[in-house]
C-alpha cells in the first residue's frame, strides 16, 4: 500500500498562541485542533483551507531547526503580492522576492514567522 499524503509537519514555537495568530491572520491558516496536550502544552495543528496536510506546533525546546534553513515552504498565487502586503503588516523578509535560482519560473521570498521560523514563499510563473 503506497504511501498517500503527508497528514502533518511539524514546526518548533516558543508561544503557541502567538504562532497562531501569526499563521492565521499573516497567512490564513485556519487552526483544525486545539487541545490539552500535558500541564503547559496544546496539541494544536492549522491548515490551508482546502488543504489536508497540517502543521503542529512543536515545542521549541523538544525540536530545531536550522535557521538559515526554511522551515515550511508555501506556495502562493504572487509572492511580489504577499510579501508587499506581510511587510505592511510588519512580518521580518529575510531575503527576495526574487526569481529562484534552483527552477525557472519561480518566484520566491523569505520570511520569518514570531517563533524565529524561516518560511520559504514560493509562486509559479506561466508554465512552470
Amino acid at each position: 500500500m503506497p504511501v498517500t499524503r503527508i497528514n502533518f509537519m511539524s514546526i518548533p514555537v516558543h508561544d503557541q498562541d502567538r504562532a497562531i495568530a501569526f499563521y492565521r491572520d499573516r497567512l490564513g491558516m485556519t487552526v483544525h485542533t486545539d487541545a490539552t496536550y500535558g500541564e503547559d502544552w496544546r496539541w494544536i495543528f492549522l491548515q490551508i483551507p482546502g488543504a489536508e496536510t497540517m502543521i503542529q506546533f512543536a515545542k521549541a525546546s523538544e525540536m530545531s531547526v536550522a535557521k538559515e534553513r526554511p522551515a515550511l515552504v508555501l506556495v502562493c498565487d504572487d509572492v511580489d503580492a504577499e510579501v508587499g502586503g506581510l511587510k505592511t503588516d510588519g512580518v521580518t523578509l529575510r531575503d527576495g522576492p526574487d526569481d529562484a535560482p534552483w527552477q525557472p519560473g519561480v518566484r520566491y521570498a523569505l520570511i520569518e514567522d514570531t517563533e524565529g521560523n524561516v518560511i520559504l514563499l514560493e509562486s509559479f510563473k506561466g508554465d512552470a
